[in-house]
């Protein structure tokens, strides 16, 4: 199979890559490990977990994210804000991969993290401490996905393990944020939507949008 693409400079088409292997094809609900689906959906703060006390120990899942989100973690303070202590996330990227993410919440505040996650397997609280007689009340759910409008780099792949210094994300894009990871890692796509990626080691190939 080969793949071409057009070259600006040249204005022409040019091989990309010649490979014996399958075209991976992704569908607007699956794009792998991070957030960055097409697939229009509005937030949903509490479709995971629902309304309840704050508490240590795994929280009841009420329904599933279709396609890949990112979770939220909303903290509702009740007569004073209690020490949050952290939630774990485990489950599932839509590749079928298992993923965990740790959120520390915020009192009275909308927390988002930055991995997708298309299949929640738990959610559980740790080192959370009461503050007075009644618990802080906590709901977990999914952020909003939009269309893609506009010129932006929607996907990046890693040709070596690479480090970001800084980004700059579209507006109402949710991630991945790349800056906060360890580093890239070569052979990995990343999907989400940057205005601008500057790079302090490591090389990998952005892909543009044109609307």
């Amino acid at each position: 199979m080969v793949i071409t693409g057009f070259d600006k400079v040249k204005k022409t088409l040019e091989t990309v890559v010649i490979t014996d292997k399958a075209l991976h094809v992704i569908s607007p609900e699956s794009i792998g490990r991070l957030n960055g689906t097409d697939m229009t959906s509005p937030a949903d703060p509490n479709l995971i977990v629902t309304t309840t006390d704050m508490k240590v120990g795994t929280y009841t899942i009420a329904a599933q994210p279709t396609g890949s989100h990112v979770v939220t973690v909303t903290n509702t303070v009740v007569s004073a804000a209690d020490t949050m202590g952290t939630i774990t996330i485990l489950g599932e990227d839509s590749d079928g991969n298992v993923i965990s993410e740790v959120i520390i919440p915020v009192a009275d505040t909308l927390v988002a993290g930055v991995l997708g996650f298309a299949v929640i397997t738990s959610v559980t609280g740790a080192g959370w401490i009461i503050e007075t007689t009644n618990n802080d009340t906590i709901v977990v759910g999914i952020g909003a996905v939009k269309p893609p409008t506009g010129k932006y780099i929607y996907k990046v792949t890693c040709e070596t393990t690479a480090v970001v210094a800084s980004e700059t994300f579209l507006s109402g894009s949710n991630g991945p944020k790349l800056a906060a990871l360890t580093g890239l890692v070569a052979g990995h796509v990343y999907y989400g939507r940057w205005a601008t990626i500057t790079m302090t080691s490591g090389e990998c190939v952005g892909y543009y949008n044109y609307t």
